[in-house]
């Protein structure tokens, strides 16, 4: 009992128990609805949460929804999201050299599934398994060790919830590099807009990938042929980032200021 009131972890135990729930509930309501109208289901269902999330996390943290919006260290944000960034920009240019055509991509699927979904997915994600699950390291003694273990579950668990429809090392590692990249944003600089914003418009790329057909260029295929190496120089990037000394005072150090 003690481990659920205590700041430094209920976090993380909560966060698991309601991915079990919004996993649960995702995979029963899925097999009743589909296409648009599941879309707009699910969108829905990441707001509720998400906004269950911020209730939560006022009551945990004593952090209101004015301060979670707040732009706070935008400097140290955006040098925290370096190493994304770098892989976003590449992400970009693949994309835009081998784009040969979009088929089959309706205005309905195109709002319900490449905006509002995506919208609300890095609305609830972020506020899921970074604001509710690395939050707990500003009442720990800080150290770079336990920064590194936040970052790590919250992507683990994150990488976990993008393969519920069986194994694929590759995607697992993929996500599990982002939400690391995204982990190391908030716990360097406490903002979560940042990482909301990064999410949103990677993953409008993301899922545009189903309805593009690709020329296979040579310029294509060796950009698409360095994807792992890429995704590996984010995490390399993101971890050093994350071991650097603090910049954001915990809430320990603040309240014994």
């Amino acid at each position: 009992m003690d481990k659920v009131r205590d700041k430094r972890v209920c976090g993380i135990i909560l966060a698991f128990l309601l991915s079990a729930v919004f996993v649960a509930i995702s995979l029963s309501v899925n097999t009743m609805i589909n296409g648009t109208p599941w879309f707009v289901f699910s969108s829905c269902m990441r707001v509720a949460f998400g906004v269950l999330i911020l209730i939560l996390a006022k009551k945990i943290y004593g952090r209101s929804a004015k301060e979670v919006f707040c732009f706070r260290n935008s400097r140290q944000a955006f040098i925290a999201a370096s190493g994304f960034l770098m892989y976003f920009i590449y992400c970009i240019v693949m994309f835009g050299v081998g784009i040969k055509s979009m088929t089959g991509l309706s205005a309905g699927i195109f709002f319900s599934r490449i905006l509002l979904q995506q919208l609300t997915t890095g609305f609830y994600e972020e506020i899921h398994y970074r604001l509710l699950m690395c939050e707990g390291y500003r009442f720990t003694k800080g150290g770079a060790l336990r920064k590194i273990g936040y970052a790590l579950i919250s992507s683990v668990l994150f990488a976990s919830i993008h393969i519920l429809g069986g194994w694929n090392t590759g995607r697992f590692l993929q996500t599990g590099a982002m939400g690391f990249a995204f982990a190391v944003i908030y716990l360097s600089s406490g903002n979560i807009l940042l990482p909301m914003i990064l999410h949103f418009v990677y993953d409008i790329l993301a899922n545009l990938n189903g309805f593009i057909e690709w020329n296979f260029s040579a310029p294509f295929n060796f950009l698409n042929g360095i994807t792992e190496i890429m995704l590996a120089a984010m995490f390399l990037i993101s971890f050093i980032i994350l071991i650097r000394k603090d910049n954001v005072p915990s809430a320990l150090s603040s309240a014994e200021g």
